[in-house]
């Protein structure tokens, strides 16, 4: 018996194994290039591999099997029959359709298929070689929901960014930007100049994809910072293969996108008129009207169009270079870039230097490592806006003609006797300096290793570091630098600003199969840590020697420097899981612990959660008989995320020491915090619908969402007794619901000629449903929070216009508009509309005939409300009688019976005709043609023996078009969120021509 037992012992594994054989082959892409990570399974059964670094694969195989299926994310699914063959080679095709494409997602990627969340992606050609200084500026109208608007056309200024409507009253509203797994600063981190971007060091032509999180399932992973969306970017990473070269080249010009008519300053002789006519109207006799033309200057002879003379054919040009390639075990990609941009408006302009290294190594089967390291520096130049009498903008609208711009040698006059508020721009520009020098160091390093075939650890360090140094100097003879005192005449002021950033992310992910391959998932949990800081320094001085001549003039009198420091961090549990089930079906969830230093101590820890699911109906077998469909799929979605981005030390309770008591170092309450601060919190529900019609030559995706925002921070009142009046706590609640829809067509496709045609439209209405108990508005003049009312409801005066019979100006009584008044005292306020949209998006199309190609994008918002902000001065009915007007001035009653909108022009007007009101607020509506390009491409046969694999030319318009609706505006109707126009530098116009050449 025991024989018999040894025997049986020895002869099953030897039978086993002569029931089993062995599999190899290798696995390669369409171009012959290994594929890595392919899953190779046994059709019927549990059993698989996966292929290597070199695309070899090897599987034992019962002599029963009788089909292979391979797949790999991004590839067709194979099957192969096994027959009598030991060795199976295969070559994927590329998918087709558009649910099979792979899209970067949160803490990695994953087939669109499987995606349970709205995103909306951007591949990276969409914003190379634009001639725009960065990348938010190039998402404008490319996806539905996103709005995109530029608060400054100043080269390397930011960007406003909103996504599905404002989430927030007091904390911000921006969305996280996600580079390579950074979450990185960005918006304006300078002090003295007054809009710069931290995203502007980020070559656009160094990024691979670009993805828009925009509800619960795809961002809530982000936790405590999901609640404004996510747009995550991942930089450009080596293919293994021949070592491609590619050299990009653009130069243009730059001009004013947009000038109202309505705007345009007066000539020196319509001007001199309109104050005669209002001299007069002020009961002014011709003895006092000729003295006091004397007295003004306005008898000077000289005659000017200040914005002549402010602006330029500004300059436009950049170049980049790259080169990636590798060999199946380490792939690299470098480049490098220069891009110039100099403003139409004299003094301003924007260079940045970049460079980019990616490379990644595979050791050996189990373990890889990678690192990337993005450098930038640019240098930003221009004057102040807004209403700083510095302004370019405002001299070119408040300067008069007869003010001499010239001395007799050629020399910028700054003469204070005829310029006495609003400083000459040229003299500026020629003896004051105003310059913003950043440098930006983006980087990573990463490890990952395959504990098994479907389970693997990494870990990813990320630094984004940032130094801005910051110089100004006003000159000792004019302007805001010059003082009758000589020892402190003039004004240095020098700023460094030190960013530093980092994040260490530790992740475990396991990949699984079952049930015959019918259910598939992945699950992955991890751990994440941040830490950022800011170190301030500021220095200043006056008391500056008589010259012009010292660079860098060491000051008199050096004013008390200051050092302030701010710092933050986060410390974050996370995990998500994706199921899918037959191909058909598929669940999402995610869970985040976050942990934030920006909240109180009672409220330090939160946790935000997902769940998402998806339906791929046109995987049933109830569609196989309906053509029309080639793509049917319905998902939903709903979570909580949470939203902290507010003051580092908001809540807590903080002392100043910056003052003296009894000659010593003393302190004083600073502010009063709040133990139980924390997260503004967001609820957002998503369904969505995607459609593909006639083989997928029609793409449909709508979304409908509703979110629901509530524990905003806002001012509570607070006994005086406490020696404050006020606390920030969570008390506030807003919703944002809305439509989004995007089709995406080819109508005509042939063997020369292709048309695709496409666009996106997003709706969104925003409701505040709570503010402080007992509280029904918050008033920001033009601006009201109100209850059951949007965000940003302007609340103003309602303009009626001019009297008929005698040109007194006239206002409504109240919203009816069914009386009106000339008694000011009796003017009332009411709600007239928002500075948000009720809709925006974007349209594009390409028309490709063999070589030539013509692409086209237009830009569209309407229902908001813009302002003009510098209405009351430049249109003031003669309240500023020495500040020249706005040619809209010229339609002002005159005579009797007259029917206007521009009252009576009285010199030093004190009828109150200019003070805020409907006059100065238009239509935000608007169509923009954003982008015109038309290509060529050097057929093949001339590629071949240029020995090519492209060469490409086009030439490209921006802004090139602007169509408002509004025939009373007075500014360009793309202003900032919240509408109002601040006499910003003008949104350029720019025509370039590129050459792109691959080899």
């Amino acid at each position: 018996m025991k024989k018999v037992l040894l025997l049986l012992l020895f002869v099953t594994p030897v039978l086993a194994s002569l029931a089993q054989r062995t599999i190899t082959g290798k696995i390669t892409d369409q171009n012959g290039i290994p594929v890595a990570n392919a899953s190779v399974a046994v059709k019927g059964s549990s059993k698989g591999t996966v292929s290597n670094a070199l695309g070899d694969y090897s599987i034992n195989v019962d002599q029963k099997a009788k089909t292979l299926i391979f797949s790999h994310t991004g590839m067709a699914t194979a099957e192969m029959v096994i027959g009598t063959n030991d060795e199976i080679n295969i070559s994927f095709k590329q998918v087709e359709g558009a649910l099979q494409e792979v899209v970067v997602v949160a803490y990695g990627e994953q087939q669109r298929r499987k995606i349970t969340g709205a995103i909306g992606k951007l591949p990276g050609s969409e914003v190379e070689n634009i001639p725009m200084s960065s990348v938010d500026q190039m998402l404008q109208g490319k996806v539905a929901g996103l709005q995109s608007v530029a608060p400054s056309g100043q080269p390397g200024s930011f960007q406003d960014i909103r996504i599905r409507g404002i989430g927030s009253i007091n904390a911000s509203s921006a969305p996280l930007f996600v580079i390579d797994g950074i979450p990185v600063n960005s918006g304006d981190f300078s002090g003295a100049t007054s809009s710069s971007n931290m995203l502007a060091g980020l070559n656009p032509n160094d990024i691979e994809s670009i993805s828009v999180l925009k509800d619960a399932a795809s961002a809530s992973i982000y936790g405590s910072r999901a609640a404004n969306g996510v747009i995550i970017i991942n930089t450009r990473k080596g293919r293994a293969g021949k070592t491609k070269l590619r050299v990009d080249s653009e130069f243009g010009s730059n001009s004013i996108a947009y000038r109202p008519s309505a705007a345009k300053a007066l000539t020196k002789s319509e001007f001199l008129d309109l104050s005669k006519e209002g001299m007069i109207n002020a009961g002014y006799s011709q003895t006092d009207i000729t003295d006091l033309f004397d007295q003004l200057g306005f008898n000077s002879p000289a005659d000017y169009n200040w914005l002549d003379l402010v602006k330029r054919k500004g300059q436009q040009q950049q170049v980049n270079f790259s080169a990636s390639g590798g060999d199946q075990r380490t792939q690299f990609f470098i480049s490098g870039g220069f891009f110039n941009q100099q403003s139409m408006i004299i003094g301003s302009e924007f260079k940045r230097y970049s460079a980019n290294i990616n490379i990644k190594h595979q050791v050996d089967k189990r373990l890889s490592i990678g690192a990337s390291l993005n450098l930038s520096t640019f240098h930003q130049m221009g004057e102040s806006e807004s209403g700083n009498f510095r302004n370019p903008i405002i001299a070119a609208a408040g300067l008069l003609p007869m003010q001499e711009a010239y001395n007799a040698d050629g020399t910028p006059n700054y003469d204070p006797t005829v310029f006495t508020s609003i400083f000459n721009p040229l003299a500026t520009a020629k003896y004051d300096r105003l310059g913003n020098q950043t440098s930006k160091l983006l980087g990573t390093a990463n490890v990952e290793y395959k504990i098994l075939d479907n389970l693997k650890l990494s870990s990813r360090f990320g630094l984004d570091y940032s130094t801005i140094d910051e110089d100004l100097y006003w000159n000792p003879f004019f302007g805001d630098g010059a003082t009758p005192d000589p020892s402190s005449t003039g004004y240095v002021y020098n700023r460094n600003n030190r960013l530093s950033n980092w994040v260490w992310t530790n992740l475990a992910e396991y990949n699984f199969k079952a049930w015959n391959d019918n259910i598939t998932g992945t699950v992955t949990a991890g751990y994440e840590a941040q830490k950022s800081k800011q170190l301030t320094l500021d220095g200043q001085g006056s008391g500056l020697p008589l010259t012009t001549s010292i660079l860098y003039p060491s000051p008199v009198t050096a004013l008390t420097p200051t050092y302030a420091g701010s710092d933050y961090s986060f410390v974050s549990l996370l995990s998500k899981a994706e199921l899918t089930f037959f191909n058909k079906y598929s669940i999402s969830g995610s869970v985040r612990r976050d942990g934030s230093s920006r909240f109180g101590e009672n409220n330090r820890y939160g946790t935000f959660w997902s769940i998402g699911g998806a339906w791929n109906i046109d995987q049933e077998k109830f569609m196989s008989n309906i053509s029309m469909f080639s793509l049917l799929k319905l998902r939903a979605s709903y979570g909580v995320n949470g939203n902290a981005n507010i003051d580092n030390y908001q809540w807590r309770p903080t002392y100043s020491y910056t003052t003296t008591y009894n000659g010593l170092p003393g302190s004083f309450p600073a502010n009063v915090g709040n133990l139980n601060l924390t997260w503004e919190q967001n609820k957002p529900f998503d369904i969505g619908v995607e459609i593909g019609l006639l083989k997928n030559r029609v793409i449909i995706e709508a979304d409908y969402y509703k979110r629901k925002t509530d524990k905003l921070l806002l001012d509570e009142p607070l006994s005086y007794t406490s020696g404050f009046d006020k606390y920030k706590n969570n008390v506030g609640a807003m919703e944002n619901k809305g439509f989004e829809l995007t089709i995406n067509t080819t109508p005509v496709k042939t063997k020369d000629f292709t048309w695709t045609f496409g666009f996106n439209a997003a709706w969104n209405k925003n409701k505040v449903t709570k503010l402080v108990d007992g509280q029904t508005e918050i008033r920001t003049l033009p601006y009201l929070v109100r209850i059951g009312e949007d965000v940003q409801s302007i609340f103003t005066r309602l303009w009626a216009g001019a009297d008929p019979a005698n040109g007194d100006p006239l206002w409504y009584t109240d919203e009816t508009k069914k009386q009106t008044t000339s008694d000011f005292s009796k003017v009332t306020r009411a709600i007239i509309g928002s500075a948000s949209p009720k809709g925006f998006g974007g349209i594009n199309t390409s028309l490709t005939y063999k070589s030539i190609s013509l692409e086209a994008q237009l830009n569209y918002q309407y229902g908001n409300y813009v302002n003009d902000g510098w209405g009351f001065i430049f249109q003031s009915d003669g309240a500023y009688p020495t500040l020249n007007q706005y040619s809209k001035s010229l339609e002002r009653w005159q005579k009797p019976g007259d029917k206007t909108n521009v009252p009576r022009y009285d010199f030093a007007n004190a009828t109150a005709s200019n003070a805020a009101s409907t006059r100065y607020f238009f239509k935000g509506d608007y169509l923009r043609l954003r982008n015109v390009t038309l290509g060529f491409d050097m057929p093949p046969s001339v590629l071949k023996k240029l020995q090519l694999s492209k060469l490409n030319f086009y030439v490209r318009g921006t802004n090139i078009w602007t169509k408002t609706f509004d025939k009373n505006i007075t500014v360009d109707p793309e202003q900032q969120i919240n509408g109002s126009s601040d006499l910003q530098y003008f949104i350029p116009k720019s025509v370039t021509v590129g050459l792109n050449i691959q080899l």
